[in-house]
């Protein structure tokens, strides 16, 4: 199999098993789903709140949230994500990623690890020198993709995006968690906001940069 089309069938199994595990965690905690979206862009396929959209390189969990929506000032709010205990609002960002990264390491073992534990590193290298070492770190992946078989591939590939969803910017499932965190589970606090927005733009640079990477990875293939 092209490691092209091994990186297209890791992203869209990535994003399902992460959105998907994310939706049940919700739905057993009692909070109510207000949009479970698979993929970005205009939308495919709608099933009730499940819509699945054009471009499968990330997905979205809605939640009833007061800090989303107004609300009935009769709704006790009991089924909002913002009102629940802080271990369930903590937990429930993160239960996508800790199932993936439980579900790799058992593929790959020990070594899944040290390369889970590598790819912090690697992310911020990659994100400094796109052009250089984020070259390098993409050739690795590729000789990987090639001398290994799928489920090897697929684990690694979400050894990495656990990584990156972990980490501490706003928009992602560490951001989400860590805010969660500093405003001790709170409702609604008015300094969350600025806060996030300032907790963005890392998160921004890296993935711009990181994209940048695989553009001119990926243009330097097509030229070879």
């Amino acid at each position: 199999m092209h490691p092209a089309f091994q990186l297209l069938l890791c992203l869209i199994l990535f994003m399902f098993l992460h959105i998907s595990v994310m939706a049940i965690c919700a739905r057993a905690f009692g909070i109510t789903l207000r949009q479970v979206s698979y993929g970005v862009g205009p939308t495919l396929l709608r099933l009730g709140t499940v819509h699945v959209k054009l471009l499968p390189l990330a997905g979205n969990v809605a939640l009833k949230d007061t800090r989303e929506e107004t609300l009935y000032d009769d709704d006790p709010c009991r089924d909002a994500y913002n009102f629940q205990p802080l271990w369930k609002q903590v937990l429930l960002p993160l239960s996508g990623v800790a199932v993936l990264l439980v579900l790799s390491l058992g593929i790959m073992g020990a070594s899944g690890w040290e390369r889970f534990v590598a790819a912090f590193g690697q992310i911020a290298d990659g994100a400094l020198a796109p052009l250089s070492r984020a070259q390098d770190l993409l050739g690795d992946g590729e000789q990987f993709a090639r001398t290994h078989g799928f489920a090897q591939v697929f684990a690694l590939f979400s050894l990495k995006l656990c990584a990156f969803n972990l980490l501490p910017f706003a928009s992602l499932n560490g951001g989400q968690a860590l805010l969660t965190i500093i405003r001790g589970g709170k409702p609604y606090v008015a300094w969350e906001e600025p806060l996030a927005k300032w907790l963005l733009l890392p998160g921004l640079a890296i993935l711009l940069a990181w994209a940048a990477a695989f553009g001119c990875y990926g243009w330097k293939a097509l030229g070879a």
